[in-house]
């Protein structure tokens, strides 16, 4: 489901990237795209980005990606009357899918439903709780969109199993299900496996569209090679562990330093837009944390940033500094991407080469060049706190 997938892209003008993920998936009605929006790679890139500046950029972004999506799904022909918005409280709130389809889609009959979900740790295993608030109106052969960022999973697979029960229960048809994410494979794992229970249970049922936020990420484990990360929980963007991402999203982590070096690709969600100083405490305790890693086991810069964002394919031997080159890139890049064009690679390897010049990249390598990063992101998040106060 991951090992030979590539990111194709579809459709692209200045508000949206739209691309296929295509690989060794097998069933021909489960759809899956990799969308980048500005909108969405800055609310990802800057975990200060919060509250309701983090939910407009979110609703913002969405609405481009449905329009982006639609000019290969044609969704705007489905009659409104027939979708409902499914919301997995409270992160899939951000997402704000509601209000996108009324601006992508001009939609004015399309209905809302209701689950909470709170994910908690129990003896290893994480299990839901808080799941008291149900409010469903679904229509007969509903198309239903809900979004979510994933981790595990368990929230996801607990609200569509909900949503199955639901309809079997009501003598209901399901037509079509889309769910967009900031999320992992899990995602697909869970998806897959509903849309055939779906193909089997609903005879009017179609088609299963799954939409990654700038692409689909990895999720820590035991086995994750990273001295600080929170197991199960964090989305990483290391290719070598199994990320792919949006060339879009690869290249906005060569605006800033600090992009390439935080703990997650999107954080809590839900303390992002809900309960944004907790969320910014959250973020402070991670860097604590590296700061503590960077004296205690003098970790460099460069070693950090590549544990996190592997920069191997932007030079011809990166053991030995070997630098690169837009072909060179290109020859590696296009087991991922396919559809770029050699002026793409080009302005994708010269921004890399601007944030990471050869003075930066020696400098990266001494002792202290990690613990001052630390400092000063450090600081910029207590001036916020202190602000709030």
């Amino acid at each position: 489901m991951n090992s030979n997938d590539k990111l194709v892209r579809k459709f692209k003008d200045e508000a949206v990237a739209v691309y296929s993920l295509e690989g060794d998936q097998v069933q021909p009605d489960l759809r899956r795209y990799v969308i980048s929006t500005r909108d969405t790679r800055d609310l990802m890139n800057y975990p200060e980005i919060i509250n309701c500046d983090f939910t407009n950029l979110m609703q913002n972004g969405i609405t481009n990606a449905l329009k982006g999506i639609n000019m290969l799904e044609s969704l705007s022909s489905i009659n409104s009357r027939s979708v409902n918005v499914y919301h997995i409280l409270r992160g899939g709130l951000n997402f704000n899918v509601r209000e996108a389809l009324r601006k992508g889609f001009g939609y004015k009959w399309h209905s809302s439903s209701y689950i909470s979900s709170q994910r908690i740790l129990k003896e290893g295993k994480f299990e839901i709780s808080e799941d008291f608030y149900r409010k469903f109106r679904i229509p007969d052969k509903a198309t239903i969109y809900t979004a979510d960022i994933v981790a595990s999973g368990v929230s996801l697979n607990h609200g569509i199993e909900y949503i199955y029960h639901y309809m079997r229960n009501h003598d209901l048809q399901l037509k079509n299900m889309i769910f967009i994410t900031i999320g992992c494979i899990e995602t697909e794992r869970i998806l897959s496996r509903w849309h055939d229970i779906f193909k089997e249970n609903f005879e009017a049922y179609e088609r299963t569209i799954i939409v990654y936020v700038e692409g689909r990420f990895v999720l820590t484990d035991h086995e994750t090679p990273l001295n600080n990360c929170l197991f199960h929980t964090d989305l990483l963007k290391n290719y070598k562990l199994g990320a792919l991402l949006s060339p879009e999203f690869e290249q906005s982590q060569f605006d800033r330093m600090i992009i390439g070096l935080e703990a997650c690709a999107i954080y809590d969600g839900g303390k992002k837009g809900f309960e944004p100083v907790n969320h910014i405490q959250d973020v402070l305790k991670f860097w604590d944390k590296q700061l503590l890693l960077a004296t205690s086991k003098n970790v460099s810069l460069w070693d950090e940033y590549n544990a996190r964002f592997p920069l191997d394919m932007y030079f011809e031997d990166k053991t030995h500094f070997k630098n690169g080159n837009p072909q060179i890139l290109k020859s590696k890049k296009e087991d991922f991407w396919i559809g770029l064009s050699r002026g793409e690679y080009h302005k994708l390897f010269q921004k890399f080469c601007r944030l990471w010049s050869d003075e930066r990249i020696e400098a990266s390598q001494q002792p202290e060049s990690f613990r001052q990063i630390c400092e000063k992101k450090i600081q910029y998040l207590q001036s916020l706190i202190e602000e709030e106060e």
